[in-house]
């Protein structure tokens, strides 16, 4: 058997064994209803904006959410603070003009993929490790096909999931926001397809380190202390910008991490999106191939 059927062997098993033990299906609750609820913030978040608009202009009150808003994402106001949050006039340019409840829904969706990557999938090839499982499989494939195996059927499981979960957050807004069209549907697909491609660096960056133990509950915080660690570089690197000195390292720690390129997944133009899909899925395997190495030849 060659290694291309191997590694599709392993990923559909991925697949088949998140089935059977019901993983999936909490998977893809923990998916819509981390969606639900950020549709359902971002419409109460508007919601609030246009009764305070309602009030300062002394306009009449409505019930429904979204009549005032079809004017207040096109206000200076509003797109000062859109200019603020970007901080990438190119960024700035591609949003202007996208509803308030998108731009919400997308920011968040960004903020909480990353950590449901890490408690979803860190612990999947630790918790092989410790019981031993991958002994059996070790006869028919290589530990790279095995690994990579692993990381594409989590991959697929998590895309699968952000896109399904997009489905309850149009319903909650075609329920709740007036003059919802199939529009936003198509949107939040979009969007719930960039957070994807913003998944797959943490992804490997957690199961990389998985290689490195037996435990999965120590593979969970090893990935969550790696993620936090990625925010805090970026963060860092962007209030230190053009600082020189050894605070010039930062800058360099942050072309490595996935926070740094996020804003390529932004854009509305093709070939910036490519840029940062790009750079997502190179960081991935980077972060995934070092854990293999260190585990390549451990004895098992």
């Amino acid at each position: 058997m060659n290694s291309f059927s191997q590694l599709l062997q392993i990923t559909s098993y991925e697949w088949f064994t998140a089935i059977r033990s019901r993983r999936a299906i909490v998977i893809l609750l923990l998916y819509m209803a981390a969606a639900i609820c950020t549709m359902n913030f971002a419409i109460n978040a508007l919601q609030k904006m246009e009764q305070e608009l309602v009030k300062l202009l002394q306009l009449p009150e409505t019930e429904e959410v979204g009549v005032v808003s079809k004017t207040l994402w096109k206000s200076k106001p509003f797109q000062r603070i859109m200019k603020e949050v970007s901080r990438d006039t190119d960024v700035y340019n591609d949003l202007v003009g996208k509803h308030p409840v998108e731009l919400i829904f997308a920011w968040l969706v960004f903020f909480y993929t990353p950590l449901l990557v890490v408690l979803v999938s860190a612990n999947r090839i630790s918790d092989d490790i410790g019981s031993g499982s991958i002994r059996y499989v070790a006869f028919r494939s290589s530990r790279f096909t095995w690994s990579f195996g692993k990381f594409l059927g989590q991959a697929g499981m998590i895309g699968a999931a952000l896109l399904l979960s997009g489905i309850g957050a149009y319903i909650v807004a075609l329920i709740r926001l007036h003059g919802t069209t199939f529009d936003l549907l198509t949107n939040i697909f979009a969007w719930s397809l960039r957070a994807w491609i913003y998944s797959l660096p943490f992804l490997g960056l957690s199961m990389g380190l998985s290689h490195f133990t037996r435990s999965g509950s120590k593979a969970t915080i090893l990935g969550i202390l790696s993620i936090s660690g990625c925010f805090v570089i970026s963060a860092i690197a962007h209030f230190t910008k053009g600082a020189s000195g050894w605070r010039s390292i930062f800058f360099y720690l942050s072309t490595v991490v996935p926070d740094t390129h996020r804003f390529f997944l932004w854009r509305d133009n093709a070939a910036a999106i490519a840029t940062g899909a790009t750079w997502m899925v190179t960081l991935a395997l980077c972060y995934l191939f070092l854990g293999y190495l260190a585990f390549r030849r451990r004895d098992i």
